[in-house]
């Protein structure tokens, strides 16, 4: 005997945070319908936000897996004081198959938004007291969102990061200690002490000449050879080191140098959830060229194996994003099992 399909209906509400948030991915077996999704402006005072809304499409078939297709439904349209806008009101199909991922993704651009310094949590209390790295400009009793933040916490499968909040929620300030420091409750987690990290990075792709040799004490590598970083290139913010994966056997030696040019190396980071690609070193980082009190950017090898080599190049002590809360996204969703 045939067995009906299940048939389920959702509502998902969070509010629209820093950074990138997918607010729903079809599960396995099951076809979506949203039926309904709108974003509410819901900020103090004269604020008008912008919101983008985006269809997402992932490849999961074997040949092709990890491809995306964006597909922008809505793009920074602005949100005046007390309105909403209505992203969609009919029928947006998700599918999960065996050979596609969807999901639907919301982002924000807001006034007041602050990058976050320290996080302290006490996980008996959910007290959690925040430094940003300027004034945050917040009073007692604000409805506030945050995103982004990197906690370092036990699990049974060891010493994990978690990326917090998730799912998405707005929190309220308790306590304004300075124009840099506030606190707040986000809950408590019993036997759980989390440490905040400085955020996460994950390499995407070079840009141009971007590493080139300065000197060589070995003879192997010649200066102003073009060193090219591939996949598998990775920095580490609490260690500032940077370890370079070329495509091609690089030749160099503990005592050579090297240097980076500017903008030239491509990451996407934790702090707005890995949303906008960013371009390193900046003109004001340790390792730029452009830094004159620490030897303009000549920076000496560390370690080396054939096709690999790590340089310090300054820690990262920053991670997450917090601002007012402004927008608000409500959506109703139709599952239905293909199984």
């Amino acid at each position: 005997m045939a067995v009906a399909p299940l048939n389920k209906f959702l509502t998902i509400a969070v509010p629209v945070a820093p950074g990138e948030q997918v607010v729903y991915k079809a599960p396995v077996g099951t076809s979506a319908i949203i039926l309904f999704a709108q974003v509410a402006n819901v900020g103090i005072g004269n604020t008008s936000p912008k919101v983008t809304f985006t269809h997402r499409r992932t490849s999961v078939a074997t040949r092709t897996a990890g491809n995306v297709r964006n597909n922008r439904l809505a793009n920074e349209i602005e949100i005046p004081p007390n309105d909403a806008l209505i992203l969609i009101d009919g029928r947006l199909v998700l599918e999960r198959t065996a050979t596609v991922s969807d999901s639907i993704a919301i982002n924000g651009v807001q006034s007041g938004i602050s990058t976050i310094k320290n996080v302290v949590y006490d996980h008996v209390t959910g007290l959690t007291t925040v430094t940003t790295l300027g004034a945050h400009g917040f009073t007692e009793g604000e409805q506030i969102t945050m995103g982004g933040i990197v906690f370092e916490c036990a699990s049974t499968a060891g010493i994990t990061s978690n990326i917090f909040p998730a799912p998405q929620v707005s929190f309220t300030v308790n306590r304004v200690g300075t124009s840099t420091i506030f606190e707040t409750n986000t809950g408590i987690v019993n036997n759980l002490p989390h440490t905040f990290q400085p955020s996460t990075h994950r390499f995407i792709r070079p840009v141009g000449v971007a590493i080139t040799v300065v000197g060589n004490s070995n003879g192997n590598a010649s200066v102003n050879d073009i060193i090219i970083p591939a996949s598998g290139t990775n920095y580490i913010s609490t260690t500032g080191v940077l370890t370079v994966v070329s495509e091609t056997p690089h030749n160099l030696g503990v005592n050579d140098t090297i240097s980076i040019n500017d903008e030239s190396l491509v990451f996407k980071c934790s702090q707005d959830n890995f949303f906008k690609e960013k371009k390193y070193p900046r003109s004001t980082d340790p390792a730029s060229k452009s830094n004159s009190e620490l030897n303009n950017g000549v920076l000496g090898i560390g370690t080396t194996t054939i096709n690999s080599f790590t340089v310090q190049v300054g820690e990262t002590t920053t991670g997450g994003l917090v601002g007012p809360l402004q927008m608000e996204f409500i959506c109703s969703i139709l599952e239905s099992s293909t199984t």
